[in-house]
């Protein structure tokens, strides 16, 4: 009497040489490095979104929102000569590397670049990426404000790939 099928011995070896082909090859087709680099920035973004809300808000009872630029007090001694004041532009932060460093603290790994031909764009990027030119980079998170009294700033986040 002929048998037919494989025996347990083969299927497990089987299973094994499939467990390693895939523990070898999954990595390339799944980036974890670049998904957690950019939930990294989204968290980046939601702290510039609280620091927008919470200039803003201070600029509000001020009621120096509509000037193109001023200032706000926000108590830190850091600002130009020692003082608390913050520059703000329509009551928003400005697009300033050292502005920003003052309302938010991101570590070492993060980097502030401005860029644009106005100034208008602050970029947040990671050291181990190269450095971006403008806001089509991938891996960064980039503040551009506003210019007009009515307008709004906005905060993206571009995906790392």
């Amino acid at each position: 009497m002929k048998s037919k099928g494989f025996t347990l011995i083969e299927l497990v070896v089987v299973i094994v040489i499939l467990g390693i082909l895939a523990a070898t090859v999954a990595p390339k087709f799944i980036n974890l490095k670049a998904d957690a680099q950019t939930a990294v920035l989204n968290g980046v973004k939601a702290s510039m979104q609280s620091a927008i809300a919470l200039v803003h808000s201070k600029s509000l009872v001020k009621g120096n929102q509509k000037e193109v630029v001023s200032t706000i007090d926000i108590g830190d001694g850091k600002g130009v000569g020692g003082n608390d004041d913050l520059y703000i532009l329509y009551g928003y932060p400005l697009p300033d590397a050292g502005e920003w460093q003052r309302l938010i603290e991101i570590d070492n790994n993060f980097l502030y670049k401005s860029i644009g031909t106005s100034a208008d764009t602050l970029v947040v990027y990671s050291n181990e990426t190269d450095e971006p030119f403008n806001t089509s980079a991938p891996c960064i998170v980039y503040y551009v404000a506003t210019l007009t009294p009515t307008g709004l700033p906005k905060v993206t986040v571009n995906d790392c790939i």
